[in-house]
């Protein structure tokens, strides 16, 4: 027979799973949401950092999308620290976010492809690099067919612009860089909300387990106060 404790149960599994699941999708939900400048982009402080540039608009957004308050300290000069040396390194980390470097294939028709799906596994975007001008860009989505960038010099649009409107293309580019691994704790955070929401499970059990005792250990009086009344009346 179901209690009400049983039902609480239900419901508190339930939960779990729907803050799990929604802990799963948030990211890809906040992912809309960065094709709306908040605050994202900017420009190159000199000439000659605009891979720099577009890395912290990378970071940037990364941390943006964790979900962390302090995204809008993430900057050309705070990331120059670990990341400049002379050039934009080919491997660093900035805060717990590691960034590594990979070459495009040959062939704008690979190139589209691997950088779609690399878009794909990063919605923060990726820096594109072209060395024939040699310019870099914060490649930020393919959206409808179409490749946006914040391009960091300054005779460009400001914000998020079609990758047509900006100094590099597709076609062109050779390499980019992009977060290899994600350690800011919003990882964290979905194992927190396990965790209590398995306390609240097993306070759950407990409450079911004595509330169970205690029904048997009524029905044990009731059923030994019966048999009492019947022997009671079969002797009176």
């Amino acid at each position: 027979m179901e209690t009400a404790s049983h039902t609480i149960r239900r419901k508190l599994i339930a939960l779990l799973v729907s803050l799990v699941m929604l802990a799963m999708f948030l990211p890809g939900a906040l992912a809309v949401d960065l094709n709306v400048d908040a605050g994202f982009y900017f420009k190159q402080s000199r000439g000659g950092t605009c891979t720099l540039a577009s890395a912290a608009m990378m970071l940037r957004r990364r941390a943006y999308l964790d979900g962390l308050s302090d995204w809008v300290d993430v900057t050309e000069n705070s990331v120059r620290k670990t990341a400049w040396s002379g050039g934009l390194s080919h491997s660093f980390t900035y805060k717990s976010m590691q960034v590594g470097y990979g070459t495009l294939p040959s062939g704008k028709a690979a190139k589209t492809s691997t950088l779609i799906q690399l878009l794909k596994e990063h919605p923060e975007g990726i820096v594109l690099y072209d060395r024939s001008q040699p310019h870099a860009v914060l490649l930020t989505d393919y959206t409808n067919g179409v490749f946006y960038c914040s391009d960091p010099a300054g005779n460009i649009s400001a914000g998020r612009v079609p990758i047509s409107s900006a100094s590099v293309s597709v076609g062109s580019s050779s390499c980019y860089w992009y977060i290899v691994s994600d350690g800011n704790p919003s990882a964290v955070v979905d194992e927190e909300l396990t965790e209590a929401v398995v306390e609240a499970l097993d306070q759950a059990d407990a409450e079911i387990a004595a509330e169970e005792a205690a029904t048997e250990t009524a029905a044990e009086k009731q059923t030994t106060s019966d048999t009492w009344d019947w022997l009671g009346k079969l002797f009176s």
